[in-house]
């Protein structure tokens, strides 16, 4: 009966993830590189070196603003990172490929940083200090939130890497924030998922200035919003963490 009940308890973890959605793969170029597989690499003994940082046993959303979590997933910081990067060109893109994304669930969906690490990704977490800058984001275009973009292009987002920040090994934050309870206080649901990148090539930009936690607050008026007020409103909304930062090339 206790394996049955372990059995139960699995499955309704996996029901919960496949919901809303985790990375289990991305592509550079045309090559697919595994990511974090919330149904297998938490019970794989040894766990699986990934170039998508893991999470505990549940990747659902994150409301605490403050909590390490929002820095790149839930349970997170509490694992060590993985001695592995994904090789990418300045100027290359990097295709996340979701295993799922409910449409309804409205909101910004894809918000991009990054952050160079000090050193080696292996040994840096980006969860002190304010080594992040953001790359890109998207809101509501055309009377569609860009959550809803990502359900509608087969689960997949594409981040292209800028041209001309300095080489080395960064940390790709990609996010995606759901507002559909966005009106009460502590109702925005945050998805966001790191990767653990070498950019090979570029130039000598090295931004920084955001932290996580740090940059979002729990009452900013981009986190704090009701979706529901229609287009004219949601038009002028802006994703919190600021704008894209300056200097960037594309």
């Amino acid at each position: 009966m206790k394996f049955l009940s372990t059995l139960a308890a699995l499955a309704l973890v996996t029901m919960e993830v496949s919901a809303h959605g985790y990375v289990p793969q991305i592509k550079i170029g045309n090559q697919y590189i595994a990511g974090w597989d919330i149904t297998k690499d938490p019970y794989s003994n040894p766990r699986p070196s990934r170039v998508v940082r893991g999470t505990k046993l549940d990747s659902g959303f994150i409301s605490d603003v403050t909590s390490k979590d929002i820095t790149c997933s839930i349970g997170n910081s509490a694992l060590p990172p993985a001695p592995i990067t994904a090789t990418v060109a300045a100027g290359q893109t990097v295709s996340m490929l979701w295993n799922t994304w409910p449409l309804g669930h409205y909101g910004p969906g894809d918000m991009n940083y990054m952050a160079k690490c000090q050193g080696s990704c292996s040994s840096f977490k980006g969860d002190s200090g304010s080594p992040w800058f953001k790359i890109s984001q998207q809101a509501f275009s055309n009377g569609v939130w860009a959550a809803d973009e990502v359900a509608r292009n087969n689960f997949t987002s594409v981040v292209t890497i800028p041209k001309n920040i300095a080489p080395g090994e960064y940390l790709l934050r990609h996010e995606i924030l759901a507002l559909h309870s966005g009106s009460s206080l502590g109702g925005a649901q945050f998805y966001p998922v790191c990767v653990q990148l070498t950019v090979t090539g570029g130039g000598s930009l090295a931004p920084s200035g955001l932290s996580f936690p740090g940059t979002y607050k729990q009452n900013d008026p981009s986190i704090l919003f009701n979706v529901y007020q229609g287009d004219a409103v949601n038009q002028k909304y802006a994703p919190p963490g600021g704008p894209v930062a300056s200097g960037l090339q594309f």
